[in-house]
């Protein structure tokens, strides 16, 4: 592991969001060690991703292990690589038994490389494309351009295609009611009035029998502006547990159909992560392996293959528990003084007898760690 050279005010802010228990989300693929096996698997979906493949992956590990670390550092890869991602988590507000809300949450919880902090709404990602459709010396290559795309996206939907035609006139033109009503529609809003449906001639809505279609115009639609496509990580799947038994299994059935239009060559440039507790797997009544036909797509037997479907996080060994301490270490002396003699051999003796025999893991050990640290710096 290389850690990337952080400012005195970067390090402070690193060492504090470590103190708290919580995962650093800028530079995690520099900070995270132990896990460059999962890392190179990831690189590998990803190359198979740009080809035109589709996918769906399961990381699973006991709370504390280093998900959160490691689908950061995948979505800081991911970016980087000029992916679009959504990330969202199974909650109140998307339930995976829910298939048609799956458009919704991934429309409205974007993010992009020149902006991953914050989300970005469906007219950010389009904004050096009409940039350089405006500044286009002659009108017939504007044209050209906007109804290739479209010809491209009727072949998945006919409406989408419509809506995004009426979009892309409104930006053009710079119509701002036609790009709000455009835009609101294509990102799977319900509640648009009619009014303003039939006077820009949208026609339907996003539904359960159409989702997955627009779905996949979106995928090719950003994959024709070169991106390199959509990368879509849902958290808390392990949340699914505690649902009723019938809308369990109806969402093991969806994520079962996510797997077969993905791997099947429906669904193209597109990946599925998921992230939970291992529960979502090793829960005998109501984990993955109560729904035969999921688990045999996810070759759930396979439990140490990190070429199969669910990447399963084992605790880092010593070696990289002395690498995490040496890095923590460095960056906690950019702000605080402590003992010249101090190493992190020794710094990992203490925290280790301290932490006794007991079971820990990589989040307890570090929120100790620099427990420890405070009680000798100055």
């Amino acid at each position: 592991m290389i850690i990337l050279r952080l400012t005195n005010d970067e390090a402070l802010k690193m060492i504090n969001t470590l103190r708290n228990g919580t995962s650093p989300i800028h530079h995690a693929d520099a900070w995270i060690v132990g896990r460059e096996q999962e890392l190179e698997n990831y690189r590998k979906s990803l190359n198979l991703l740009a080809k035109g493949t589709g996918n769906v992956k399961l990381v699973t590990g006991d709370y504390g292990m280093g998900k959160s670390l490691l689908i950061n550092a995948y979505k800081q890869i991911a970016l980087n690589e000029d992916y679009v991602i959504a990330s969202f988590q199974v909650n109140n507000g998307f339930r995976l038994n829910k298939l048609e809300d799956l458009y919704y949450a991934i429309m409205h919880n974007l993010f992009l490389k020149h902006k991953p902090d914050h989300k970005v709404s469906f007219e950010d990602i389009f904004d050096i494309w009409v940039e350089n459709l405006q500044n286009a010396p002659h009108a017939d290559r504007k044209r050209f351009e906007v109804n290739t795309v479209c010809q491209a996206l009727s072949k998945y939907n006919m409406n989408f295609a419509r809506a995004f035609l009426i979009f892309m006139r409104g930006r053009i033109q710079r119509n701002q009611e036609m790009i709000h009503v455009a835009s609101a529609w294509l990102t799977g809003e319900r509640n648009i009035p009619y009014e303003l449906k039939h006077k820009y001639d949208l026609v339907g809505t996003v539904d359960k029998t159409n989702t997955l279609d627009f779905l996949k115009a979106f995928t090719k639609l950003i994959t024709l502006l070169d991106y390199k496509g959509l990368i879509v990580f849902i958290d808390e799947i392990d949340l699914v547990i505690n649902d009723r038994s019938d809308l369990r299994q109806t969402a093991y059935n969806n994520l079962k159909h996510l797997v077969d239009l993905s791997t099947s060559g429906e669904m193209n440039q597109i990946l599925f992560m998921f992230s939970g507790a291992s529960d979502i797997v090793t829960h005998p009544e109501k984990g993955l392996i109560t729904n035969t036909a999921l688990a045999q797509r996810l070759n759930l037997t396979h439990t140490n293959n990190l070429d199969a479907s669910v990447i399963r996080l084992n605790p880092i060994d010593t070696k990289d528990v002395l690498t995490l301490t040496q890095n923590i270490l460095r960056l906690y002396r950019q702000n605080k003084t402590l003992p010249n003699t101090l190493d992190y051999k020794a710094v990992y003796d203490a925290v280790t007898t301290q932490l006794g025999e007991t079971m820990w893991v990589t989040r307890t050990y570090i929120t100790t760690l620099i427990g420890y640290l405070d009680t000798l710096s100055n």
